[in-house]
């Protein structure tokens, strides 16, 4: 739940107000957590594009 709230702040859909509560309650787990994933997402969106080309 946090993530999605989290990704929904920075894509500019919840108030600013909304992603500072968020931020201020994540852990060092969530964190890294967040890190994993977002990294994730944009080396397989890299390699995705790779292949197609």
């Amino acid at each position: 739940m946090w993530f999605k709230r989290i990704l929904a702040s920075l894509m500019g859909v919840r108030s600013s107000r909304d992603l500072e509560n968020d931020l201020s309650n994540l852990s060092i787990p969530k964190f890294i957590i967040l890190f994993l994933t977002l990294n994730a997402v944009f080396i397989s969106l890299i390699i995705l594009a790779i292949n197609l080309i």
